[in-house]
């Protein structure tokens, strides 16, 4: 199994409900492993977005132990996901709420209400814990940059950062699902901010912007439009070297394979649209992809991949791989047999991952 010293980076892709439970089951089988200690840094996008957040909230703000994950953390997410219907109270808030119809084409600040009124998700970045640090990330429509929040800074290299920001973790968490279509973009207001700041590559520190901020308002969309793996924030030097702080690399993967559309098929000019931006974001994954494989390959057990879709011929008959594949990649509740199957598939993946690129010495 993998070596206790590891510093493991992990990322949480996007792809709605679906991706969340089936990264509930990775960090499962990380815990009966003994491994969430391990872990040092954490970034996610959209459904990983929502994982995290619960396990912090449901762990006073605290990363929890392996004990404190399967015994207290475990058992409690599976509300969230079957019965608390987070698409569909916001829906009803924005056409019930008159305060909600100023975002009717900023749904994603409808997202981020509903967390903190059903999810009670009220905590704020600030509230977070030093270790793990965990990034949130979102694409800033207005610069096309990934935009990230973390507890020490929030923005982009283009726009600039706001240093330990005092913003709500629900916010950050809409931002980063806020896919165009359905949820639709997250309004920040960067005018309440004073203190701007960019990186400078050469003395390699943070130095206060000086030039004035052109924007009174940013839209935020989905962190998937610009990459839904997640894993840029764990990977320095054009993805050639980990960042300082892990040692080891895993990246869980559950986002939809596009799917060629049938001949007789009619999309309709939105159903167009959103097909197109599917395509894109489809290749920008693949590229993620082949260079994750590319890492792997250049350093040997620096990581694995655990992804939607792999070890077919050794889980054919434990599950029902079609029906898997068909669970949509939305944010409305899942039947308890789907919650249980995700949770089973997503633990099942990660430890034949482990067991298959890193056994002992004497297991070889």
């Amino acid at each position: 199994m993998i070596s206790n010293d590891l510093q493991i980076g992990i990322a949480l892709s996007g792809g709605g409900f679906r991706a969340s439970i089936f990264h509930i089951g990775v960090f499962k089988t990380l815990a009966e492993n003994g491994y969430l200690n391990n872990i040092k840094h954490i970034s996610t996008v959209s459904g990983g977005s929502f994982t995290v957040a619960l396990i912090f909230k449901l762990n006073n703000n605290k990363w929890p132990s392996d004990e404190e994950y399967l015994q207290n953390i475990l058992p409690s997410l599976e509300n969230y996901f079957t019965n608390i219907g987070l698409g569909r109270n916001a829906i009803f808030r924005l056409f019930l709420l008159p305060k909600h119809w100023l975002n009717l084409f900023s749904r994603a600040n409808i997202i981020a209400d509903t967390l903190k009124k059903d999810w009670h998700i009220t905590e704020k970045l600030s509230d977070l814990p030093d270790t793990p640090i965990w990034d949130i990330n979102s694409t800033t429509v207005e610069t096309g940059k990934n935009w990230r929040f973390s507890k020490h800074k929030m923005g982009d290299y283009k726009f600039g950062y706001i240093m330990n920001p005092d913003y709500a973790i629900a916010d950050a968490v809409a931002s980063s699902s806020a896919f165009p279509g359905f949820i639709g973009r997250f309004s920040l207001n960067v005018s309440r901010y004073k203190n701007w700041h960019y990186f400078d590559w050469n003395d390699k520190i943070f130095k206060k912007q000086e030039k004035p901020i052109i924007f009174k308002k940013l839209h935020l969309s989905d962190g998937g439009l610009y990459n839904n793996l997640g894993e840029e924030a764990l990977i320095d030097k054009l993805g050639e070297t980990l960042i300082k702080d892990i040692n080891f690399l895993l990246v869980s993967d559950a986002t939809q394979s596009l799917k060629a559309l049938k001949s007789k098929s009619i999309i309709n000019p939105l159903g167009r649209t959103l097909r197109l931006i599917d395509i894109t974001m489809d290749q920008i994954k693949m590229l993620r992809i082949r260079t994750l494989h590319n890492f792997f390959h250049n350093n040997p057990k620096s990581g694995i991949l655990a992804q939607i879709g792999q070890y077919k011929y050794l889980l054919k008959d434990k599950f029902d791989l079609k029906k898997i594949n068909q669970i949509k990649t939305n944010i409305f509740t899942l039947s308890k047999n789907e919650y249980d199957e995700l949770i089973k598939y997503g633990a099942e993946i990660t430890s034949i991952g482990i067991k298959k690129h890193y056994k002992q010495d004497d297991e070889k």
